[in-house]
């Protein structure tokens, strides 16, 4: 895998590695947050090679900050806030020496086919490793091993494992040592052929750990559908949603299910991951925690750590299949298996304090061992808070209010492992169009949770 080094072309914006108060321009109303660190932002260029021009960010996505606070990203997204037509790749920034390091970048050559690699998108990490998406519907899965060359996980020139034809798309990947776990289809029919995969690098080889033509023994023999977009593996789990195929009608809302293996190291993959071993970790429907009796029918994107578990959920009693429902929280699962709902929104919102609710959460939440960190929205507002199911505490951390050099913030995004002890990477987008990697550090003094009245428990 080729490494390419580029080099700051401005270096406005810097920001030194201490404990210092905040400088910079940089205001934040009613927390203990310092935003002490501006990572890159867009008044920075990169130079592939010597000879080119530099090439200008114009975005950054997924920051993963790791115990020495160096922050790995991906650089100049095509689709997203100021897209980009150039430069799109996973990059490494150094916290000892503020070096930018370019991993992998759009016109490197694929390892299966020798062309560009094009479209990066759906970084994962387990800092050792990372893996990608290739393409904007997903026609390969990537990664690089312990800094090894890149290579193909699986791509749509493979056969499907068990099931004879080719995969179609893929969606995305995560890594921990040396498994891969993906969702890919397969066939003509895009329904019936969902299915997760699991890759061992060191054989290199795929195997399908279920799909939707199986009849699953954890839940009865039903048949499941609808997997994550983005299953999710550490060292302790391998946890992912589905729904029921054959729940009802197709119109309506659908009881959603967490389901997940146990990693057991050093075992035998093929075993660990039997459809046999097959935990239920969120029954299909389950009622949500202090929701009033509401069933769980949206929440795909679970992540875990350390044995914790995090969703943004939902549930919807009437409506259309597949539209974001009002109702939505943010659930967690203890290492013992015990599912909690710490805010909602029925949950006040504390930092506004003008006797208004959370409206949503955004679908993706990071997780860092019994710490879940999410977006809360508003009307016209959004904050970024950062929950310690171990204390009970609820800590703000920045919200829309929040302004830099003058420029006002639109949106925040974070990885599914953004946070190193008190250390937080954030992505910060502005109203003129310009974004930032930040690092944060969290605040010392927590926020006070309080709800409205629980809603009265509604049948299903």
């Amino acid at each position: 895998m080729k490494k390419n080094h580029f080099h700051v072309c401005a270096l406005i914006g810097i920001l030194a590695w201490s404990d210092a108060a905040p400088v910079f321009g940089i205001e934040l109303r009613e927390a203990g947050t310092e935003v002490d660190t501006v990572v890159i932002d867009t008044s920075y260029s990169l130079e592939i090679t010597p000879a080119a021009a530099p090439i200008p960010f114009a975005n950054f996505r997924y920051p993963y900050v790791d115990e020495l606070e160096n922050v790995l990203f991906i650089g100049n997204d095509p689709y997203r806030y100021v897209p980009a037509t150039r430069g799109n790749g996973i990059y490494r920034s150094y916290a000892a020496d503020g070096r930018i390091e370019s991993l992998v970048i759009q016109d490197d050559p694929a390892p299966d086919d020798g062309k560009p690699i094009g479209v990066i998108l759906g970084l994962r990490t387990d800092f050792d490793s990372f893996v990608f998406h290739r393409g904007e519907m997903g026609t390969g899965i990537y990664g690089s091993f312990r800094g090894e060359p890149l290579v193909t996980i699986a791509n749509t020139n493979m056969t499907a494992p068990g099931l004879g034809t080719n995969f179609q798309w893929f969606s995305y990947a995560d890594v921990a040592g040396d498994l891969v776990v993906f969702k890919g289809n397969s066939g003509t029919d895009s329904k019936n052929q969902d299915g997760l995969y699991l890759y061992q690098h060191s054989k290199r080889k795929v195997t399908r750990l279920l799909d939707s033509n199986q009849a699953i023994p954890a839940v009865g023999g039903a048949i499941l559908t609808g997997f994550s977009h983005q299953p999710r593996l550490d060292k302790d789990w391998l946890v992912f949603s589905a729904e029921d195929l054959a729940d009802g009608d197709p119109t309506k809302p659908k009881k959603i299910g967490i389901f997940g293996w146990q990693v057991k190291p050093g075992g035998d993959p093929e075993k660990i991951f039997a459809l046999d071993q097959l935990k239920v970790l969120a029954p299909l429907g389950m009622e949500i925690p202090e929701s009033g009796g509401r069933p769980l029918t949206y929440g795909w994107n679970v992540t875990t750590d350390g044995g914790w578990m995090a969703v943004a959920v939902g549930s919807e009693l009437g409506g259309s299949y597949g539209a974001v429902p009002q109702w939505q929280a943010i659930c967690m699962r203890t290492p013992d298996g015990v599912w909690r709902n710490p805010v909602d929104t029925n949950t006040l919102n504390p930092i506004l304090n003008d006797g208004s609710c959370f409206t949503g959460f955004n679908k993706w939440v990071g997780l860092d061992e019994g710490k879940v960190i999410f977006r809360a929205y508003g009307t016209g507002y959004e904050a970024l808070y950062v929950y310690d199911a171990v204390t009970d505490l609820l800590y703000f951390v920045a919200d829309t209010r929040l302004s830099i050099s003058g420029k006002s913030v639109s949106a925040f995004e974070t990885s599914s492992r953004p946070l190193v002890g008190k250390r937080l990477a954030m992505m910060i987008y502005f109203t003129d169009g310009t974004s930032g990697q930040y690092l944060a550090t969290l605040p010392k003094l927590a926020t006070k949770i309080e709800r409205k009245p629980s809603p009265a428990t509604q049948s299903r």
